[in-house]
């Protein structure tokens, strides 16, 4: 729930009325309140990054409501948008693959999007929703900057403040620094880690096991000093490999 609270009305929405369906009334009014929202600040930040940008942008989510949602008002704006995710047919993916590449300013794309497609023709990239798993937001990145990438890739990464996804954002930017590093360097910093928990384990083991929020932010700030050390760690093997890789050139 926290991730669909941090993507979306629509998202949230959607869960509550669920769960309401299975017979958890009290539900039913937050579902409703969710619905009525109207505005989102992460449909404007998207729209004007998109209208700045003046070329092809992947849009990645991870829900299908929100996808809807952000498709929907897409249009409303006038922008050309085509929808991704794993509910198509391989025909149906690669359509609309073909459809973005020839014809669609935008490309709004669940998580299976990430996976084996090759998108270098665009070179901007917006992470509507941030996955807790950083490995996939490496893959997405993967998906556009890799061979035959003959411009700068930008990525823009949103995360609404005051919520899960602000941490991670933070993590990922101050701790492992990872928009810094070389495609295949995350997953080595992360098997570096003290804990034998992966990265998404540990953030909900955190966020579930916090009495206050004030527990929270202190084991979040333990936890990214551990992601701080790893990231060391790494550093200094990789400095040693260098040098040693001078010595026998």
């Amino acid at each position: 729930m926290q991730d669909e609270l941090c993507s979306s009305s629509f998202a949230v929405s959607r869960a509550l009325t669920k769960m309401a369906r299975n017979g958890m009334e009290p539900w039913k009014s937050l579902a409703d309140e969710a619905a009525a929202i109207r505005v989102s600040a992460k449909i404007e930040a998207t729209i004007n990054i998109i209208n700045e940008a003046q070329d092809k942008v992947v849009v990645f989510t991870d829900h299908r409501a929100t996808q809807e949602g952000l498709l929907d008002r897409l249009e409303g704006e006038g922008i050309k948008a085509t929808a991704f995710h794993g509910g198509l047919s391989a025909r149906e993916k690669e359509s609309a693959v073909k459809a973005f590449r020839e014809d669609s300013s935008v490309l709004v794309s669940t998580e299976s999007g990430a996976e084996g497609r090759n998108l270098q023709f665009c070179n901007v990239m917006i992470n509507y929703d941030l996955p807790w798993n950083p490995m996939k937001l490496e893959q997405r990145i993967g998906r556009l900057h890799r061979l035959g990438q003959e411009r700068e890739v930008f990525v823009f990464n949103l995360a609404a403040r005051g919520t899960i996804e602000e941490k991670i954002l933070d993590l990922l930017t101050r701790k492992i620094r990872m928009f810094e590093l070389v495609i295949g360097e995350l997953d080595l910093i992360l098997g570096n880690l003290e804990s034998e928990a992966t990265f998404p384990i540990m953030l909900r083991k955190i966020w579930l096991e916090s009495s206050s929020e004030e527990e929270m932010e202190e084991r979040l700030d333990a936890f990214g000093e551990e992601l701080a050390r790893a990231r060391d760690r790494f550093a200094g093997v990789k400095e040693a490999e260098l040098i040693v890789s001078g010595i026998f050139e």
